[in-house]
């Protein structure tokens, strides 16, 4: 979560000086445009129509889909140590749809959910289909929900991963034991991929990756030998200089390992395949909006639980 919080907290840093957002998007322009033209080695030539927000967002519209939302005590949670201290756990189906009507315009000026200057921000509408419900002391429950917007922004050209985010109102909330569902607006953040080509570029990252762990395996074997053939002072003293080496070699396979893990969707149990060949992580965060700072005005995302995508579907009314 650690890691999550911090690229949260930059790209809302970013949408507050235009400048800084600008000279970002501006180097990541630049990047696609040399790609394409002078076709750089490692590079293949995305078409900055083909990925960009626009593209992703026109796939997601009218996709239905039913979300399992588990609201709990996650670790690294900013949240106060008091709340959801028990374990306990608030859980509930929630069917949405992603529409393709624009958001209304108070819920565009979202931070969290605006693209860089170069991608655009456009936000569109989503909507609950359903009227959740959990059991409580008090028996059955319903979970008012009203209408949110969803948002992409382009996280990497040739992983074709995009950030995903969406929020919807709880105007009442929902409370079970000492886990509460603050009655505020709740944010939803996630991942997803385009696969155009079959997957293709997934199969060449899976390539990569067991390149990288056979490296990773073979420093280890060598480290084994160097400490097993090493007996006197002298053979010792070389194979530590040579096993330094190695290790430093090790960590940074680790960390490319590390690094593609979490830009492509190479994981099977931690993706599902969705409508229009987009693939979603699984799952998600959720988070409450808090507001930090000697003014009061720097936002900050608290996690309050996670979420996952369980079945998507289609609209029975375009079926008849």
């Amino acid at each position: 979560e650690l890691y999550l919080h911090c690229i949260i907290t930059v790209t809302v840093e970013i949408a507050t000086v235009p400048i800084m957002s600008m000279s970002i998007g501006l180097h990541h322009f630049v990047f696609v445009l040399l790609a394409n033209h002078l076709q750089i080695p490692g590079t293949h030539a995305f078409s900055t129509n083909s990925y960009s927000n626009a593209a992703i967002l026109s796939r997601l519209q009218t996709i239905q889909a039913e979300l399992l939302l588990s609201i709990g005590r996650v670790p690294g949670t900013a949240m106060p140590p008091e709340w959801a201290a028990s374990g306990a756990k608030l859980g509930f189906a929630l069917e949405v749809e992603f529409t393709n009507d624009m958001c209304e315009y108070e819920m565009s000026k979202e931070k969290l959910l605006q693209g860089d200057a170069l991608m655009g921000s456009t936000l569109m509408s989503v909507e609950p289909l359903n009227e959740p419900s959990f059991v409580s002391t008090n028996g059955k429950e319903i979970v008012q929900v009203l209408p949110g917007a969803y948002g992409c922004q382009l996280q990497g050209i040739e992983s074709r991963q995009y950030a995903f985010r969406f929020f919807l109102d709880f105007p009442e909330g929902a409370k079970r034991n000492d886990v509460e569902l603050p009655s505020e607006r709740i944010y939803f953040l996630s991942s997803c991929w385009l696969t155009d080509d079959e997957g293709a570029f997934i199969g060449r990252a899976r390539e990569r990756r067991d390149d990288i762990e056979k490296s990773i395996q073979q420093i280890t074997r060598n480290l084994e030998e160097l400490e097993q053939g090493s007996t006197g002072f002298l053979q010792k003293a070389m194979a530590f200089r040579d096993s330094v080496d190695l290790v430093e070699r090790r960590a940074k396979f680790k960390l490319q390992l590390e690094e593609m893990e979490q830009k492509y969707p190479l994981d099977e149990a931690n993706i599902i395949h969705g409508p229009n060949n987009i693939i979603f992580a699984k799952e998600g965060m959720i988070a409450v909006k808090r507001f930090r700072g000697t003014l009061g005005t720097r936002e900050q995302y608290h996690w309050v639980g996670t979420f996952s995508f369980n079945d998507f579907f289609e609209d029975d009314e375009e079926d008849e």
